[in-house]
Parts: structure tokens; C-alpha cells; sequence
């Protein structure tokens, strides 16, 4: 029922809600001065990514900047007679301000343009001496995080600063915080060899990781023993504890997703698992996140409203002890972005509640996006960051309207709370989520909603289990419960991933959509709290700007023919795109090697790919024809230079465009006809071989092991 004013009331017998449009005077005011920090952050991370953009190259003009629009600023705040267009004026050099200041902090952090870089001060013969900051155990050699400290040259010590993954054999007896000795040669991390590849290099980057090196047994030594007093270290070591209370009852795959959900522990999840979760939008929960730092700081508020009185000397207990929890849980989980930004969100709320202040989200997200960005602005580049703050912004904006929309009675409208979290978690995460990873998950309303409460069952069995075990009591039922509980999660994410349709792949989601898909639910978010007319046409529009551009992206910007020569160690692949088609010449692979290394490119292409045509038998498919050791890869003849084929008369060989050198050819067995063509040295020559053809041809060489993959268009 509607009254007057554009009031809205409840109907009875009824599933939706029956809504007035109000006129202008009656629309709610939008309350910017609630979120004042966040104009300031939004200028602090530009800065940082015009300097990132820049390369970290020119601190000078960034202070410069900053120092200029402080001064204009000032000049014109100590004018008499105020004027609000000279406000707005000196609020705009401020921001200006802003960003010059985040220009040259982000450059000045960047750990390339500190002198005393262990990159820039190592020389061949050095030792390396630091501290060990992570360990991560793989199949062959352990992944330690180092932070050096010195250079040990000449029996003297230099200090220097920096990080270096290390790769160590028989190093995952190493804990963190003790100091190790390295005979290594540090190099920079490499960018990917072959396209669409992960750029694992960014990722370090990301997190002031620019060099790498590797150590057998007899190339390392511990120098000190781990100290008991680090918070670091306690973390570590109550880490492992917490998960050695694990092992005795969940196995596989079950202690893999427990471990990652209950302590961010994500080295044993397999590939398959990861899938999985990722297919059907659930990877969230095995990444401790704010949903995580959430379910703790509600289960200990919980359990000591039970214990201590409703006093206010008590809630200040409460509420002390709830942020010492929250924030050890930080500790001993990694400290990972999400879960600094949820710990100092929860610090900031309860901190309010006690001095009896309320608080904008949007200022809560505001506040530590700025203290994050001042510890380490490389932060703003994670997709974990950028993911995590889009999810909570999300919540705000469509969690309310999406829950007024439908009413249900009794304990169903806690159903529908849920559902519209989780859809209002994934409208903020939409843009991100295309552009990052290139699908969507169809039925993540079903799969999303409900492994939200798997990971508070888990969670809050896994908290008891650990506290248990901290008093020394028995773990059988706990255990047992938490077994079961993942074991039936997995079993859910299995069966929404083999749903029909369970995944929506975009394959090649630009920026422009991505932007343009932001701003679209920017719209919708200012509809759902300021409904008008000019916000609806603009939706509208927006809408239907993406959907054209979709559906004519590919006859305005077509995928030209082209062809790949991959970097593969010890095989040859090429993939021949004919731009409706994928033909395959080469060798055969692994599936894991697959699906790493060429199944990215495949999957932008958006075509399947035939099985491997092999070198040694004549065929003709598309647009790739085989006649060993000639080649058709679309209108190029590729002569294949195989260092285990008996070629005749080199002066019977034929014309080409282009030499691929496989199987250790040499150098000198190539014919002076052909020395003009470029040549292409593949991934299965070993590496002395290809040094001998970098001496003899070092103007026609493409070496796939330090340029990447050979790509030729045919446009």
C-alpha cells in the first residue's frame, strides 16, 4: 500500500513490493560528506599509477608537483575574502597535491631506485646473507622468500636492502626468521615466453620481488637459528601447529581446501580443486578474505556476549580482545591484502562502537585503502587488492535495495539476505572478474550463497579445533565434523562445476569493456539509491553501447591469421590460426604442460585446435601443410633445421621465409644460400647450442627462450 509522499507499505499476502516513483524534492540526498577520504585516496592512487606507468622514473617532477599545488593552495586559503568558487579551487590543488605526492612515494619505494639494491651492488663471486620472510615447499626445491641484507665480499660485509626468491634444494626445513648464507648468482625475474602466459614476473613485481635465483644442498647454509620472540615467526610456528591438529583427520583434497579456508594455507590445493572453485565462482573462499576476518570477529563477539556482563567496562574487554583476535589471525594466515583491509576495517568499526561512533563503509574502505597504500603502494596493482575492495563497495551499494526487491516470510528472508550479499558481491567484482580471468560463473546465486555458510561451518569448526588443541583436549569430534563438512563442500563445487552451462567464457575482454562495464554499474548503483530519469537513460545507453560493441567487436576489430612457434623445453610446437580454425604441428605434450603454457593463447583465439600433425608424416589440413622438413604455415614456407634428420645436397634445399632450428642443429651445417633468412631457435636446442648459433647469426636470431614465442600475423 502506497501513501502519501511516495511512502511505501508493506501489502499483505504479497511477494513483491509495491513502490511510487517520489518526486525530486522527495529523493534522498546523496550524503558525500560522509566518505570525505575518499577523493584523497582516489588522487593518493592515481599518483601511484602515473608513476608506475612511468616506470618509478621521475621523483623530481612528482615532488615538484606536489609541492607547487601545496603552495597555490596555501596562497589562496590565506586570501581575504572568501570566495566558494576559490574553495573548490584550493580542494582541487589539494588533490593535485595529492597525487604529486603519491607520484614520488611510490617511486621512491620502488626497490630499483634505492642505490644500495643488492641487484646493483652484486658482483659474480658475492655471497648473499638474509633473513628468511616466506617458505613455500614444491615438488623439487623449496620457493624462500629472502630479505638480503649483505653482501659478503672479500671477507667484509656491505650492507644492502632488497628481496630475492630463492629456489633451494632441501630448503623447506628452513622457518621464517632464520638467516641463511647464499652462493648464488641472483638474476631478474623473466617475463613469460609464450603469450597470455600468467606474468609471474608482475606478480613479484607486485610484491617488491625483481630477482631470482637457484641453490643445490651444498650452495646454502643456515647461518641463525629462527628468534622466539617475532611476531613473525610466532605466527609461522602457531601456523604449523594449527594445521599439524589437522593431519590426523582430513586428507587430500579435504586438507587442502581446510587448510586454505581456515589458515590461507593454498600450497596443496591441485589444479583440479582450484578449477573448480573457479568455474563455479567460489574460489573466493580458499583466499582469506574480509568474508573470513568477518566469521571470526562475529564468532568471538558471540561467544563473549555470552561470557561477560553488558557493562561497559566489559564491551571494552570485548571488544579488545575481538581486535587481538583478529588481528593474530592476520598474522598467522599471511597478512595478505584482503585480510589487512578486512582487520582494519573490523578495527575501525568496533574501535567506533565503543566510542559510540557510526561510520561510512565507504569511509571504513577509504581509510584503509590509505594506510595499506602508505605501507606499500604495489598493493594498488594486486588483483587481490582490487578485487577485495570492489566486493565490499559492491555489498554497499546493492546489498540494501537488492534486499528490499523481494519479500518472503519468516526464516526464507535470511535465504534472500544471503543471496543478495552474494549477487551484490559479485555486480562490484563483475568488471574485475571479466577482465582478469575472462568468465563468468552462470550459477553463482546457487553455488555462491551456499558455500558462504560451508565456509562458516568450516571456519568456525576449524577455530575450535584449534582451540582445543591449545588446551590439550580431544580433537576427534572436531576433526571428524570438519572432515565431513569439506568433504560435502567439494562434493557441491564438483557438482555446480559439471552443470550444464556452470561457465560463461570471454575470452577477450578489453579494458574499454571492462571501464565501460564499471561505470554502467555505477549507474545502477546511483538508480538504486537516487532513482532519475537522466541515470536510467544513461544505464540504458551504457547497456547498450557494451552489447554492440560486443556483438561487433569481432567484424570492427577481427583476430588476424597467425601463427606461433612456442617456447617449449626440449619440444617444438607450432599453432597455425587460419582466423576460423586452429591446426597444430609438432610434438606431443603433457596435459599439464598444455594447459599452462599454449592453452591461454587457444582460449583468447576462441577456436578448438586439432591433435598435433607430427613432423614426420606428409599431411595437409587448413591452412598448415607438412612435407618434412618444408613447412606451410599460411603464406610462409618454414624449412625445419632438425638436428636428428640426414639432410641431402644442402644445394637441393629449397627456398623459404623462414628457418626453424630444432634438435641441436648446427650452425655450420646451414647452407650460405639461406643465411639471409630469419631463423628461429626453438626451446628443444640445448643452451650451448643455441650460445654457437648467436655467434654465428647474431642479426637474423629469434632465440624462443629469451625473446618468447615466435609470432607472425597475416594481416
Amino acid at each position: 500500500m502506497v501513501h502519501a509522499g511516495g511512502k511505501v507499505e508493506k501489502a499483505k499476502n504479497t511477494t513483491f513490493r509495491s513502490v511510487i516513483p517520489r518526486s525530486a524534492s522527495d529523493r534522498p540526498t546523496i550524503a558525500w560528506a560522509a566518505a570525505p577520504l575518499l577523493p584523497p585516496v582516489a588522487a593518493l592512487a592515481a599518483g601511484i599509477l602515473a608513476s608506475a606507468v612511468l616506470d618509478y622514473r621521475y621523483t623530481a617532477p612528482f615532488a615538484a608537483l606536489c609541492l607547487t599545488a601545496l603552495l597555490l593552495a596555501l596562497a589562496l586559503h590565506l586570501r581575504p575574502r572568501p570566495d566558494p568558487r576559490r574553495a573548490t579551487l584550493v580542494s582541487l590543488l589539494l588533490l593535485a597535491a595529492l597525487t604529486g605526492f603519491g607520484g614520488w612515494y611510490a617511486a621512491g619505494r620502488h626497490p630499483l631506485n634505492h642505490a644500495d639494491n643488492f641487484g646493483h651492488q652484486y658482483v659474480a663471486g658475492d655471497l648473499l646473507a638474509g633473513s628468511v620472510a616466506a617458505v613455500r615447499p614444491g615438488a623439487r626445491r623449496t620457493a624462500v622468500e629472502v630479505e638480503v641484507a649483505g653482501i659478503i665480499r672479500a671477507r667484509s660485509t656491505h650492507p644492502v636492502s632488497g628481496k630475492l626468491l630463492a629456489y633451494l634444494e632441501g630448503g623447506d626445513t628452513l622457518a621464517v626468521g632464520e638467516e641463511v648464507l647464499l652462493n648464488v648468482t641472483p638474476e631478474r625475474v623473466p617475463p613469460p615466453l609464450n603469450p597470455e602466459v600468467f606474468d609471474y614476473g608482475a606478480y613479484l613485481a607486485g610484491q617488491s620481488i625483481y630477482h631470482r635465483a637457484y641453490a643445490d644442498a651444498h650452495e646454502w647454509e643456515r647461518l641463525v637459528p629462527a628468534p622466539t620472540s617475532s611476531l613473525a615467526v610466532l605466527a609461522d610456528r602457531s601456523r604449523n601447529a594449527w594445521f599439524a591438529t589437522l593431519t590426523p583427520y582430513l586428507a587430500g583434497d579435504n586438507l587442502a581446501v581446510a587448510a586454505a579456508l581456515i589458515m590461507g594455507k593454498r600450497d596443496l590445493l591441485g589444479a583440479e580443486v582450484r578449477s573448480a572453485y573457479a568455474d563455479t565462482g567460489a574460489i573466493h573462499v580458499l583466499a582469506v578474505s574480509g568474508l573470513h576476518v568477518g566469521i571470526l570477529a562475529l564468532v568471538v563477539m558471540q561467544l563473549l556476549g555470552w561470557v561477560l556482563p553488558a557493562r561497559p567496562f566489559w564491551s571494552a574487554v570485548r571488544t579488545a580482545v575481538t581486535l587481538l583476535a583478529v588481528w593474530y589471525f592476520a598474522l598467522v594466515t599471511g597478512l595478505s591484502a584482503s585480510v589487512q583491509r578486512a582487520a582494519l576495517m573490523v578495527s575501525i568499526v568496533l574501535i567506533g562502537r565503543a566510542v559510540n561512533r557510526n561510520n561510512s563503509i565507504f569511509n571504513l574502505l577509504a581509510i584503509a585503502a590509505l594506510l595499506m597504500l602508505v605501507v606499500q603502494p604495489k598493493q594498488l596493482f594486486q588483483v587481490g587488492f582490487q578485487l577485495s575492495f570492489a566486493a565490499v563497495a559492491g555489498i554497499a551499494l546493492f546489498a540494501r535495495p537488492l534486499q528490499r526487491l523481494l519479500y518472503l516470510p519468516g526464516p526464507l528472508t535470511r535465504v534472500w539476505d544471503a543471496v543478495s550479499v552474494s549477487t551484490a558481491a559479485q555486480l562490484g567484482t563483475l568488471p574485475f572478474a571479466l577482465y582478469y580471468f575472462g568468465q563468468f560463473p552462470v550459477y553463482f546465486l546457487f553455488s555462491g550463497t551456499l558455500v558462504i555458510v560451508f565456509a562458516y561451518l568450516v571456519l568456525s569448526l576449524g577455530l575450535l579445533h584449534g582451540l582445543l588443541a591449545a588446551l590439550g583436549l580431544g580433537l576427534w569430534p572436531t576433526g571428524t565434523l570438519l572432515n565431513g563438512v569439506v568433504d560435502l563442500q567439494n562434493a557441491f563445487i564438483f557438482f555446480c562445476r559439471f552443470l550444464p552451462g556452470a561457465t560463461l567464457e570471454f575470452a577477450d575482454f578489453s579494458g574499454f569493456m571492462a571501464l565501460t562495464l564499471a561505470v554502467l554499474i555505477g549507474c545502477l548503483a546511483y538508480l538504486a539509491f537516487r532513482p532519475s530519469h537522466r541515470a536510467r537513460w544513461a544505464a540504458l545507453l551504457l547497456a547498450g553501447l557494451l552489447g554492440l560493441y560486443g556483438l561487433l567487436m569481432p567484424w570492427l576489430n577481427p583476430t588476424p591469421p597467425q601463427f606461433t612457434i612456442y617456447h617449449l623445453p626440449r619440444a617444438t610446437l607450432i599453432d597455425v590460426f587460419d582466423g576460423r580454425a586452429g591446426t597444430v604441428i609438432g610434438d606431443s605434450l603433457a596435459e599439464g604442460q598444455l594447459d599452462y603454457q599454449v592453452a591461454p593463447l587457444r582460449r583468447k583465439l576462441g577456436v578448438p585446435f586439432s591433435a598435433p600433425l607430427p613432423f614426420d608424416r606428409p599431411e595437409s589440413r587448413g591452412a598448415a601443410a607438412v612435407a618434412y622438413p618444408l613447412l606451410r604455415l599460411l603464406d610462409r614456407r618454414v624449412l625445419v633445421l632438425d638436428g636428428d634428420r640426414t639432410y641431402p645436397d644442402t644445394a637441393a634445399w629449397p627456398d623459404a621465409d623462414l628457418l626453424l632450428v630444432r634438435n641441436g642443429f648446427r650452425p655450420g651445417a646451414l647452407p650460405a644460400a639461406l643465411a639471409e633468412v630469419p631463423i628461429v631457435v626453438d626451446g628443444s636446442n640445448a643452451p650451448y647450442r643455441v650460445n654457437d648459433w648467436r655467434e654465428a647469426y647474431p642479426e637474423k636470431l629469434h632465440v624462443t627462450a629469451e625473446d618468447g614465442a615466435f609470432r607472425y600475423y597475416n594481416y
